[in-house]
């Protein structure tokens, strides 16, 4: 059984927007997940995660972006951005929500290649809008190595939308890249096949709902305890 999408209102926030200071703007991306996983999977957990941590926090969830720079997936499948576009979008974004008076603004990233279109925004509205914006990956609040179509990223959508896996599909990695590899891919357009060699790091054929289950705790717990401590 997967884990509840908590409700929202008909206008699609949790919280009644005039009286929340606190927005929190999930990121993902569209990009082969192998077989087994939809394009959507980064997009997914970082909604999904977003919507957890926002009952905890005391804020409302924006609608997910779900483009992403994904450029090193090619020639496999994605949908990518540039990393200015992105990185414009997300500024707008927060730079309106402070217009609005929220606060405290919380960017939420769910894919690896974002992570350099994302640095800077936090430092540009902190001056010219007043804001304080954090962006926090959420792989950073889990033990377990994440991979790519693995275990650990299986395990989370096979507890979030289980009837979007097939696992009769799945096929573990035909390579391990090391994690200073990794690191490079996304400056490497067309990279991310060459070093994995089938598009998939890690086996996930050991996923489970139930570890998915544990994950997403585990992360939702570490996410709002530093959001509170940074409040």
């Amino acid at each position: 059984m997967s884990i509840p999408v908590p409700a929202m209102n008909e206008h699609g926030f949790r919280h009644d927007i005039k009286k929340c200071r606190r927005a929190i703007i999930p990121v993902g991306s569209l990009e082969q997940h192998g077989a087994h996983l939809p394009v959507s999977t980064d997009a997914l957990i970082a909604e999904y995660i977003a919507h957890q941590v926002a009952a905890n926090v005391g804020a409302f969830v924006l609608p997910v972006i779900a483009y992403g720079v994904s450029y090193e997936h090619a020639p496999m499948f994605n949908v990518s951005v540039s990393n200015s576009a992105l990185s414009s979008l997300v500024r707008d974004a927060c730079a309106s929500l402070a217009d609005n008076g929220i606060k405290d603004i919380i960017v939420l990233n769910g894919h690896h290649g974002n992570i350099g279109a994302l640095k800077r925004i936090a430092w540009g509205l902190k001056v010219k809008a007043g804001a304080s914006v954090h962006t926090l990956h959420y792989w950073h609040f889990m033990k377990q190595e994440l991979g790519h179509a693995g275990d650990a990223e299986t395990s989370l959508i096979l507890a979030i939308a289980p009837e979007l896996v097939h696992m009769e599909r799945a096929r573990p990695g035909s390579k391990k890249p090391s994690k200073a590899a990794y690191a490079k891919m996304t400056e490497r357009p067309g990279s991310f096949v060459k070093v994995t060699g089938n598009g998939v790091w890690g086996d996930p054929r050991k996923a489970s709902a139930e570890k998915g289950k544990t994950l997403i705790q585990e992360i939702t717990a570490g996410i709002t305890k530093t959001i509170s401590e940074l409040a």
